[in-house]
């Protein structure tokens, strides 16, 4: 069943000019480690990260209203790419527990760049 869905679309060229080198404060308290090396494994990282960031605010918006915790990092929610090159979220010890504390057992997302916007929609079930 269906306990929440979210939505949000980051714009890419800020993106870039937030992330910079990949190494400021931004984006450690923003991407998990693997998040990052991902990225820089793709030839326009900041597109990556977009979507990624994209990612982190949609589950956030569908999940949040469903846990007590107001405490949301945003690192617990690390979206990787799976065997197939899919994105896919990672489910992290928090991740787990918010899931758990909002009945549901996954978080279901999908991804798309287009016209200068990373938009992914997150579907908690």
């Amino acid at each position: 069943m269906v306990k929440g869905i979210g939505i949000d679309s980051v714009d890419i060229e800020e993106m870039r000019g937030i992330c910079g080198d990949l190494d400021n404060v931004f984006v450690r308290r923003t991407f998990t480690q693997a998040e990052v090396v991902q990225a820089l494994d793709r030839p326009d990282p900041a597109s990556f990260l977009a979507g990624r960031f994209a990612v982190k605010e949609a589950t956030f918006k569908a999940l949040g209203h469903l846990t007590s915790d107001g405490g949301f990092d945003f690192r617990f929610v690390e979206t990787l790419h799976d065997e197939n090159g899919c994105p896919s979220i990672t489910k992290s010890p928090k991740l787990a527990a918010y899931l758990a504390e909002a009945h549901a057992t996954e978080a279901l997302v999908s991804i798309t760049n287009e016209s200068g916007l990373a938009t992914a929609i997150v579907l908690v079930q």
